[in-house]
This record gives structure tokens, sequence and C-alpha cells, in this order.
């Protein structure tokens, strides 16, 4: 497979300036939603600084229906996890199809060890390539993201530190998920057909396992929308992942659940979230895009989550630690609501 790989290791680049408005650049999507989510900034900066840029996608397919009507992609390749493996024909057609994009920048969108994916870095041929720093990174990967002395700081941040190097102020990188203008419209116009009271709250709340693999019992979460509900008037909605079956499970436990509005896709989703008056969550995918897009958001975090996972510095976001199996008691909740609302 070296023919692959000869022209991307054989590139050079220089920083800043290896970005400009005739940069063809490739983002290749892990498949986790939260590393998608927090390469954002980065792509939506790089489409307002050099609009003449041409920025291409490799998605897994769940993702492509959020990424495709993003407007961050010209293009949007995907691809099926049978299609990573280095052993298979197919393997090797997608890397020639990379090949002939005459990338110059690839960005693996993960924090964490990519192994095929930075091989299809490499054989993208783009001489910069951005990703997971790791003992075997190179040469898949030239510019690595590293924690650096700040391991604890909020991986939703950490691409704040690279901007510099590709000739960006960290205050340039807008954490929010690109929404369009239209379909946000369109998705308040449903939710106020179906909430006509604007005291009445919408809720958004994500039954999901956490990034860590830890997940809030439903019983207890039952027991959380009762509590909020005594307090507030409100309409409840759960969020997730489309299909997620601890969300199925939690929705056929609440009683009146606004009928009518659109879920069956992650856009969706995402669109609906968009418009909650508070959302409440543990660790999950459906967090992190809250607190993006600044929906006033709650977290119920174990007591043994790394700390990386917490947002920092943000006025909308609180997040409360819990022992297993422990309930949030009513005081702590509502203050923690209060706080960000």
């Amino acid at each position: 497979m070296r023919p692959f790989f000869n022209k991307g290791q054989q590139a050079s680049f220089s920083l800043p300036g290896a970005l400009s408005d005739t940069s063809r650049i490739l983002c290749i999507d892990c498949g986790d939603l939260s590393e998608l989510l927090f390469h954002a900034p980065l792509l939506t900066t790089i489409r307002r600084r050099f609009p003449g840029s041409k920025i291409d996608f490799l998605v897994p397919e769940k993702h492509a229906p959020l990424v495709v009507p993003s407007g961050l992609a010209r293009q949007c390749m995907v691809y099926k996890e049978s299609q990573l493996n280095p052993w298979r024909p197919a393997f090797g057609t997608l890397l020639r199809k990379l090949g002939q994009g005459n990338y110059d920048t690839a960005i693996v969108m993960s924090f964490n060890p990519q192994p095929r994916l930075e091989l299809a870095a490499l054989a993208s041929g783009a001489s910069l390539r951005l990703g997971p720093s790791h003992k075997d990174a190179w040469p898949g990967v030239n510019f690595e993201l590293r924690p650096g002395a700040s391991a604890d700081a909020y991986l939703g941040d950490r691409l704040d530190m690279a901007a510099p190097f590709l000739g960006f102020d960290p205050r340039e990188l807008q954490k929010r998920w690109p929404l369009t203008a239209d379909k946000q419209r369109q998705m308040a116009q449903q939710v106020h057909y179906h909430k006509p009271n604007p005291d009445m709250k919408l809720i958004g709340v994500d039954p999901g396992t956490g990034k860590t693999g830890q997940g809030f019992a439903i019983e207890n979460l039952q027991f959380l929308v009762r509590q909020l509900s005594s307090q507030l008037v409100c309409k409840v909605m759960p969020l997730g992942p489309p299909g997620d079956d601890r969300l199925q499970r939690f929705e056929e436990t609440l009683s009146e659940v606004p009928v009518g509005l659109g879920r069956d896709t992650i856009l969706e989703m995402v669109l609906l979230l968009a418009q909650c008056d508070l959302f409440v969550s543990g660790n999950t995918d459906f967090f992190h895009f809250a607190v993006a897009l600044d929906v006033p958001t709650v977290g119920l975090f174990s007591k043994d989550e790394p700390a990386s996972w917490t947002p920092r510095g943000r006025e909308r976001a609180r997040v409360i630690k819990v022992t297993r199996g422990e309930k949030v008691d009513i005081e702590t909740l509502m203050e923690a609501v209060d706080s960000v609302t």
C-alpha cells in the first residue's frame, strides 16, 4: 500500500499561511458526535475567513443528515465501517478516491488515536494533516493536537490552542454548531404551534449513556422530571440520537410528550434542542451540543467524570456531580436551573 502514502509524506507546509482562499480541505469524521462538534468552530472560521476554500467531508452515514445542511461541506462522502478494514479491497478504493481530491489540508476530527483514518489523511496527499497526538501519529498526522499543561481543560476549547498556528485569533472560533436560519425558523414555528403559551417551558432531557459509558438511571430521571414539573409549567421533550434504546424507554414513561414534532433525524433533534428553554442530561453528546448552542443546560455528571468533559466559562451551563444511583434533591436541582436561566 506504500504508493498510497508517498505523496503525503513528501509534501511540505508552513505555518501560519497553510490555509488560503484556494485551499482544498478534507475533514474526516471519526464517528464521535461530540468530536465532530468540537472541530466545527475551526471549520466555520475557515469558511468565514476563506470563502473560496473547498471543504469536503468523509463521514459515517449517521452524521450525514447533520453535516450536509450545515453549509460547511462542498461535498460529503459517506463511509461504512467495513470500508476501513485495511485487508479489504474497499479500503484501497477509498484511499484511491481520496488521493484524487488534490487536498492540501486534512483534519482527522478526533482527540483519540484513529490509525485507519489517519492513514486516510495521509493517502489524501495533504501536506498539512491535523489530528490527535499519540506515539504512532506520524506519519499520518504531522500537526498534533496535544493537551499540554491544560489536560483538564474542556475538550470543546482544545482547538483554541491550535488557532494561532493556523493564523486565527482563538476568539474567532464560534462554538455554536451551524444551523441554517430557515430550518431554525421552521422548527420555532412548529414548537410554537404545539406550545402556544409563552410561559410554558420546553425542557429537553437526554437519558442516553454518557461519554464515559455511564448512564443516569431511568427511574431517577422519572423522579427528576416529576420534580421539575412540580416547580415549572413545562412540557418535557426526550432528545438524543434517533433510535437510541434508552431514549425510547424513557419516552414511554412520560405522559405528555408533544406530538407532531419531527425527531426522525439527528438534524431534527438538534433543531429541537436549540428551541429548548432548558436542557437536562448526563455527559452525553447532546449535553455538549446544548452548551455549544447556548441553551440553558444542567448536566448530571458522576463524580468520577474526567474534568476535560466539564465546560468552563459558560454562564448558561452548570454541572451537578452525583453518586451513581443517587437522586438529585429538588433544592440542588432548582438552584442549578435558576443559575443557568
